[in-house]
């Protein structure tokens, strides 16, 4: 449902928390400097940054990755023609953020009255994954890579009734890469006897997009249509040293695709209507091919060969659309009804084929269809009984179905049973808002859903969402509450599956001086889920188990300002911490399956604080200089190998020429 976000929270508390640096205070002249027929404002933050971690490094740069060294931190530059009639634009604006830095970001803004329009954002991002051991053995995976995005938007006579629209963006991720292949099973590609040896990646993907398109404005409408051709590439190499027991491994998997689109939206709004409508087309085509050879010894010194072809071209045409209308029958009345569908394929040959030299046999598998097809509607009416309370509801219906035609294997055995599911889901809202006092808000929303055949064990079925919340504003003092849960039950022909969410969160923020702030946050979040799994282990079919996850999170911010005519100080303390389901130990449990790895993974009770403080001294109008510190410290309560605690600080100058 809508509302279960649970995987939010987890990442949460795994993230990179927002760095002290840089210093927001402004520097330099309000209304900027003349220069010819240009009013110029700008700022520029330049400094160092000093690092130090202990414990695990790999899980610090996996979170938050700083370093040490000199640091552009933000640049901020715009030129604006007084007049509106520059020589060759009117308006540039450039800002930057994190040179030098593992996350840096560029924009630029350059315009020219009636003629065109120019936008650019850029962005990197050092990403690094340390990964985890596999399978007991000392084998990780990793993932150490440059992530580079750029984004190009031309449009030319910007102020006109037509509007050309010239779009390209480019997407690529380059660098290392640490997996794994498991080779050599004695009975069957599916088993788990084989040995698992490391595989060596030089990650080159490419993503290129271009874009052509035109925008209408006429009788009050807006019509929007872009036309655009996406290409995809992967070819990435994979290496593996020869070792004791392989004697020569290779892979190729090249992968290349195109994905042609159309985008049309259609837009009305005047006083007593509002219209919006989309329609978007993608014909994507994918080819791929993987190729792997392994020669070597098995685990018990017999000679071994496997060889494994996949290859096949894939369609995957995706057709979606919406219409959102709402009307204004009466001052107080507002109705909205919104209809959709969404339409995706993916057809043609795949097939996995692998040889075993040595047994003088193969096994296939193959792929032909999936498709997904879904039409939802529904209608929303919101009233203003008075000045003070107004009241809104809502229905919504979907019917989703699904058919595919795979081959699916189990140890000894393959099944290729075509299957098509429908899924009708019901759903209703109620919600009201009321003003009791001037300055206090209560809010309450509600959404009942049942659905008759929902397609995987955790997908929604019958669940309940509610929601409240309280605020009060009083002159410098606001102050929230709120709640909201979600429940759902289900259950599928092989297994049955429950979660509930529960959030409480409040916040306070208190500005008595224009120099002086204070602001306090705290929630938590209770997830519990519980559901029926059937798996195999050591080729056996273990039916009727439990997967079963507990997660209690608790976060916290505090943070206080001061500003003074010669100085601004700024501390801050950010905490978040799972308290798990209060076990001791990692197997101190009786939930689910005797499995040591599945007992492990049912709670992960942990915590990370950062508290941060900034000081930034204006030396003149046009110069600031500041000093930074952040702490960054991470714990697990049951595992303690990925524990750090990492000090960060900067000293930089702010200055405007």
């Amino acid at each position: 449902m809508k509302w279960l976000c649970c995987s939010f929270a987890f990442v949460l508390c795994c993230s990179a928390q927002t760095p002290v640096a840089p210093t927001p205070e402004p520097v330099g002249r309000i209304r900027g400097d003349s220069w010819h027929d240009y009013n110029l404002v700008n700022s520029f933050e330049t400094g160092d940054r000093v690092v130090s971690v202990s414990g695990n490094h790999d899980k610090y740069r996996s979170d938050e990755n700083f370093g040490n060294g000199p640091r552009l931190f933000s640049g901020f530059f715009t030129m604006n023609s007084k007049t509106g009639h520059g020589m060759l634009f009117d308006n540039l604006v450039f800002s930057t953020a994190g040179v030098g830095d593992p996350y840096t970001s560029a924009t630029l803004r350059v315009e020219k009255n009636r003629i065109y329009s120019y936008n650019l954002l850029w962005r990197k991002s050092d990403y690094f994954n340390p990964g985890l051991a596999t399978d007991g053995q000392n084998v990780n995976h990793l993932l150490d890579t440059t992530h580079k995005m750029q984004d190009h938007d031309l449009t030319l006579f910007p102020q006109s009734r037509i509007r050309v629209l010239l779009g390209y963006s480019r997407d690529s991720q380059s660098g290392a890469g640490i997996s794994t292949a498991q080779l050599f099973q004695l009975t069957s590609p599916f088993d788990n006897s084989g040995d698992i040896y490391p595989v060596f990646a030089n990650i080159k993907r490419e993503q290129n997009d271009y874009r052509v398109g035109a925008e209408l404005h006429l009788l009050g409408f807006v019509l929007n249509a872009i036309h655009g051709w996406e290409n995809y590439k992967d070819d990435t190499p994979y290496t593996l040293s020869s070792t004791s027991t392989l004697d020569l491994f290779s892979r190729g998997t090249p992968n290349h695709g195109t994905s042609p689109y159309w985008r049309v939206s259609l837009f009305r709004n005047s006083r007593l209507v509002e219209f919006n409508g989309r329609f978007t087309y993608t014909g994507g085509v994918r080819n791929f091919l993987t190729d792997e050879l392994a020669l070597g010894q098995n685990r018990f010194g017999a000679l071994a060969n496997q060889q494994i072809l996949s290859f096949g071209n894939a369609r995957r045409p995706v057709a979606t659309g919406n219409a959102n209308l709402a009307i204004h029958p009466a001052r107080k009345l507002t109705v909205a009804t919104h209809s959709s569908f969404y339409n995706v394929r993916t057809e043609g040959n795949s097939t996995y084929l692998q040889f075993n030299d040595s047994t003088q046999s193969a096994d296939f598998l193959f792929f032909q269809f999936l498709g997904i097809r879904t039409f939802e509607t529904g209608l929303d009416a919101q009233y203003e009984m008075s000045s003070r309370f107004e009241v809104e509801g809502g229905y919504d219906y979907s019917d989703r179905r699904i058919s595919a035609s795979p081959q699916f294997a189990f140890i000894g055995s393959t099944s290729a049973v075509p299957f098509t599911q429908t899924n009708l889901l019901h759903s209703g809202n109620l919600g009201f808002r009321y003003r009791p006092l001037n300055g206090l808000t209560i809010a309450f929303d509600a959404e009942l859903g049942r659905a008759n055949r929902p397609f995987t064990p955790k997908s929604d079925r019958d669940y309940t969402a509610l929601a409240g919340r309280i605020e009060y504003k009083i002159k410098t003092l606001r102050l929230l509450a709120s709640t909201n849960t979600a429940y759902n039950a289900n259950s599928v022909s092989l297994s049955s599956y429950s979660s509930h969410a529960r959030t409480y969160s409040g916040s306070a923020a208190w500005n008595p001086r224009d120099w002086f702030g204070l602001d306090a946050s705290y929630s938590k979040l209770h997830v519990d889920t519980l559901g029926g799994i059937a798996f195999f282990a050591n080729a056996q079919f273990l039916p009727d188990q439990l997967s079963y996850f507990v997660s209690n999170l608790h976060t916290a911010t505090m943070s206080m300002r001061y500003s003074h005519k010669r100085a601004d100080l700024y501390l801050s303390y950010s905490r978040v911490q799972d308290t798990g389901d209060g076990r001791s130990a990692p197997t101190d449990t009786s939930i689910g399956p005797a499995i040591p790895a599945f007992q492990t993974a049912q709670t992960f009770p942990l915590r990370f604080h950062s508290p941060s403080a900034r000081l930034s001294v204006r030396i003149s109008e046009r110069l600031r200089w500041n000093l930074g510190y952040q702490y960054y410290g991470y714990h697990e309560d049951l595992f303690h190998g990925e524990n750090y605690i990492a000090n960060t600080g900067y000293t930089s100058l702010l200055w405007s020429f």
